[in-house]
């Protein structure tokens, strides 16, 4: 029988859903184990007998807790997908990172001899689809930290961000943009700077060049990342 480790990508398919919880039962394949799948740590949701792909999440009391939302599910996910480069040695998957009651999920992959891993990698996100139908941005790794987080607030277009002023100490970036941009680096709720912040372990605050006054977008402790 393979060993269920947390983090694990698994197959599974619906049992049925679990009376007074808000939960699903699922029978983890190959395995005999059985599962839970809590519906917010579900992408949709599902009927009996449903197949489904998870990570496993935590082990608690001999109970196995699944998700499909956890920053272990999306790394995993982002490996299985780009298998062919990462095997290849073109490619290096760094970190992933999503934040609570978000579709999308942020991963950073790292180009290895001097190959670009945006250009690497799409061809391959097509595949995304058959594990979940939420969405994975690729992030292009950098280890120049400035442009590491200016690379990590994508779809935010790079060339409005104006300066970008980090430190280390405080493990805080102060990033400047283009007033009329400033939606589009927050994001809808916060979520694409909380990300991007989960993402590389650090507060960031996106401030409008020209006034500075635009909100933080303080993004430690609002989720998980691996």
């Amino acid at each position: 029988m393979p060993v269920i480790k947390i983090g694990r990508l698994v197959s599974c398919y619906i049992v049925r859903e679990v009376p007074g919880k808000d939960m699903y039962l699922a029978l983890i394949e190959g395995t005999g184990l059985l599962g839970y799948l809590p519906k917010m740590s579900a992408y949709k949701k599902y009927r009996e007998r449903e197949e489904c792909t998870a990570a496993v999440f935590v082990i608690r009391d001999g109970k196995i807790f699944l998700s499909q939302r956890s920053p272990q599910f999306f790394r995993r996910v982002a490996e299985a997908v780009l298998s062919p480069p990462i095997r290849d040695g073109k490619i290096r998957v760094r970190r992933a990172a999503s934040i609570a009651n978000s579709a999308f999920a942020k991963v950073s992959v790292e180009g290895l001899g001097g190959l670009d891993p945006l250009t690497v990698s799409l061809q391959y996100l097509e595949k995304v689809k058959n594990y979940t139908g939420d969405t994975i941005t690729i992030v292009r790794y950098s280890p120049d930290i400035k442009e590491y987080i200016v690379n990590a607030l994508v779809p935010a277009p790079a060339e409005k961000v104006v300066h970008v002023l980090y430190s280390h100490s405080l493990r805080e970036a102060i990033v400047r943009v283009d007033p009329q941009y400033c939606g589009f680096f927050v994001g809808k709720g916060g979520s694409n700077v909380a990300t991007a912040a989960k993402l590389l372990d650090l507060k960031i605050l996106i401030k409008s060049a020209e006034q500075n006054i635009y909100g933080p977008g303080k993004a430690r402790g609002l989720a998980r990342c691996c």
